[in-house]
């Protein structure tokens, strides 16, 4: 393209890339030339020279979950319109303590990196940090690195406390699994946050906190073993909207009404939701993963980041919570 155009390698590049001390009639005469002869750069060239990939990580678990599957499009949809790509590893969320995440899996194939809601152990941190790389963390919070979030307590406070306003006097809870300890995990501070809320109403937690792993199946589980347990429950906060779908399923399937026998909130904003009329603590996973993503643009252009942002939750109610029928009775 140089020998045809007359002018250097270098006056070529800098074209194409639309960089300065480029005349404008060289600029389109390359870019013509460049058509002409159906030229196409070399992203791996590009990258040796350069010494970036123009590709961000990203880190999650369970692709197929709503949660993950939001934030990792948004942070996609944010990375292709400044000319990056997405490399997407789905690491299993096993909770045994073993190393599951290795960073050097990204070394010389990344320039940053996003982790969407994975606790990771102490020696998985100490790798990531060895990639010298930008690192945001979303739903996660992990100290020493930028995180993108919402306040999941206060989220969790704010269902616990619809269902007391309500009227309800035993308020279940299904949650992630106790063995995530890390202090600022979605699943301990949701739990966290109706725990603190129902003591401070007054009202027991004993044998109302069950188990599960934030999908449907565990969700319908675990409601059913809550209501054979304890059968004056008449409200359950779940963890996330698909184990808050899964409640329902179980609640119909003994028998009872959805929203008067049991009510039932869930958290996320799942899409879902509205069609099965769910009352959902609402939290933007999109908007945290284009932020995110953003964040680690800015960070590679040498710009500072904010060490920290936390997105506003909302209420939303719908027909699956409403006040315990002995209440409407006359």
């Amino acid at each position: 393209m140089a020998r045809a155009a007359g002018v250097s390698t270098a006056t070529v590049s800098r074209a194409l890339r639309g960089l300065p001390h480029v005349t404008e009639d060289t600029r389109q005469a390359v870019t013509r030339m460049a058509a002409a002869l159906d030229y196409v750069p070399s992203r791996s060239a590009s990258a040796l020279a350069s010494g970036q990939t123009r590709a961000i990580g990203l880190v999650a678990p369970a692709i197929s979950r709503w949660f993950f599957a939001n934030a990792c499009e948004g942070a996609e949809h944010t990375l292709r319109a400044n000319g990056f790509d997405a490399l997407l590893y789905s690491v299993p969320d096993d909770p045994a303590p073993r190393q599951r995440f290795d960073a050097d899996g990204l070394r010389g194939r990344a320039d940053a990196v996003l982790v969407a809601s994975m606790s990771l152990a102490a020696g998985e941190v100490e790798r990531l940090r060895a990639l010298a790389l930008p690192v945001v963390f979303v739903s996660v919070e992990q100290p020493g690195f930028a995180f993108v979030g919402i306040d999941d307590q206060a989220a969790a406070v704010t269902a616990t406390r619809h269902l007391i306003d309500l009227g309800h006097r035993v308020i279940g809870h299904i949650g992630g699994l106790r063995t995530d300890r890390q202090a600022f995990s979605p699943t301990r501070r949701r739990r966290q946050g109706w725990a603190e809320t129902v003591a401070a109403a007054g009202l027991a937690s004993d044998g109302l906190d069950v188990e599960g792993d934030f999908s449907a199946a565990s969700g319908h589980r675990c409601a059913l073993a809550l209501l054979d347990r304890q059968p004056e429950v008449t409200a359950i906060f779940a963890a996330s909207d698909e184990m808050a779908m899964g409640a329902v399923k179980a609640v119909r399937e003994r028998g009872l009404s959805v929203g008067e026998d049991v009510s039932i909130v869930g958290l996320d904003g799942h899409n879902l939701a509205d069609v099965m009329g769910l009352t959902t603590v609402a939290q933007p996973a999109y908007d945290q993963g284009a932020k995110a993503a953003a964040w680690l643009l800015q960070a590679l252009e040498g710009r500072d980041v904010p060490a920290k942002v936390v997105f506003d939750t909302e209420l939303i109610r719908r027909s699956s919570t409403g006040a315990p029928r002995r209440s409407r009775r006359p």
